[in-house]
């Protein structure tokens, strides 16, 4: 897959800051309301349709609840974000910082990597939203016209289960041709704010990590250090592993309620297939709705994967402490040292809502 080239190898997540930008989440402030009408675009197309006009039979009720809440997960996860938009600022700047003093070989590969699977889940993310958008259309299109009986009925395949408003979207072909026109921007909207959300986390706990992983290298490096510059050098490593540290407090003040969202939503869709499976059995809604909870599960896990992450290498810059040759060291770096090893010892972690940290441990128990 040919990708376009990362022009400035030290930039801090310049392409997911450029997409935060489209919806108005960085950048210029003004342009707030480009994520705000997006918001209220979905509650207009996908929200209310689903609350107000209901479904025609329990099946098709618990599909489009569940698309409701898998959807919604989404967007109100990053509504949450919005709200926090002065501290994830802050985020930012620091750690881009903390890259302009410090960034070396190792952040540079960070760069790259970060910057390559983000291009290559926005393609993947856009072809997926192509494919679901399109299958639709091409099945109930074929079906029509393959009809050579006009009074026989053609099953229109919906690519979201709601009553759009007053439009007869299951029996007229020009209700649901209006519908199809509505559905290419909004299936397009929902790929973009799920896609903007997970690389938004996915980046900035893995820049936080970046920066622990940095510090416990400094400290590895420390003992080879001349001696005349040894506690000079111990001086900048502590001062750095105490930005690190406000990095990590940002980071998790900005999306503790993301996450508490996300361990809800992904509860509620759970419940509801149990409940439909104990009701009606096993049907073909209920592979649909599976593929749902699939992948809610599946981003769950991984948002708790890169916790761990971030947890693992806070506890790094410890493990860095203890395999030093602190013992040739001079008492006042000593001192220094067993200060730092202190304060790292304290376990660092993004937690969902200040309940609970998410990592894969209580993904287990969850």
């Amino acid at each position: 897959m040919v990708l376009p080239k990362l022009k400035d190898e030290t930039a801090v997540m310049p392409f997911l800051l450029r997409i935060q930008t489209i919806a108005g989440l960085w950048g210029d402030r003004s342009q707030r309301y480009r994520f705000y009408l997006i918001f209220s675009y979905f509650c207009a197309i996908v929200v209310l349709p689903k609350v107000l006009f209901g479904y025609p039979d329990l099946e098709i009720a618990v599909r489009g609840t569940a698309e409701l809440m898998f959807e919604s997960n989404a967007f109100f996860g990053m509504l949450m974000f919005s709200f926090q938009r002065d501290n994830y600022e802050r985020l930012v700047h620091q750690l881009q910082d903390l890259a302009a003093l410090e960034l070396g070989e190792y952040l540079i590969a960070v760069n790259r990597r970060v910057d390559r699977f983000s291009k290559i889940y926005c393609c993947c993310h856009f072809s997926m939203a192509t494919f679901f958008w399109f299958m639709p259309v091409w099945t109930t299109y074929s079906a029509y016209f393959a009809v050579r009986n006009s009074t026989e009925p053609v099953e229109h395949v919906l690519h979201l289960e709601e009553e759009l408003y007053f439009l007869h979207i299951r029996t007229s072909m020009a209700h649901y041709t209006f519908y199809v026109a509505i559905m290419w921007p909004t299936i397009y909207t929902l790929g973009f704010t799920g896609g903007t959300k997970l690389l938004t986390i996915f980046s900035n706990v893995k820049y936080c990590s970046a920066m622990l992983k940095l510090v416990a290298l400094r400290i590895h490096c420390l003992a080879g250090v001349r001696q005349d510059r040894a506690e000079k050098e111990l001086n900048e490593i502590i001062s750095m592993h105490q930005r690190v540290l406000d990095c990590v407090f940002l980071l998790e003040t900005t999306f503790r309620w993301v996450f508490f969202v996300q361990f809800i939503q992904c509860t509620m869709i759970w419940c509801s297939l149990i409940l439909y499976i104990a009701v009606t059995g096993f049907s073909s809604t209920v592979a649909n709705v599976c593929v749902q909870i699939i992948l809610v599960t599946v981003e769950t896990y991984g948002y708790c994967y890169f916790g761990t992450d971030l947890t693992t290498e806070s506890y790094g810059v410890a493990l860095a402490i203890y395999d030093s040759e602190w013992y040739k060291f001079s008492i006042s770096m000593r001192r220094k040292l067993r200060l730092l090893l202190q304060r790292s010892q304290k376990p660092l972690g993004v937690t969902a809502g200040k309940f609970r940290f998410v990592n894969v441990a209580q993904f287990g128990k969850y």
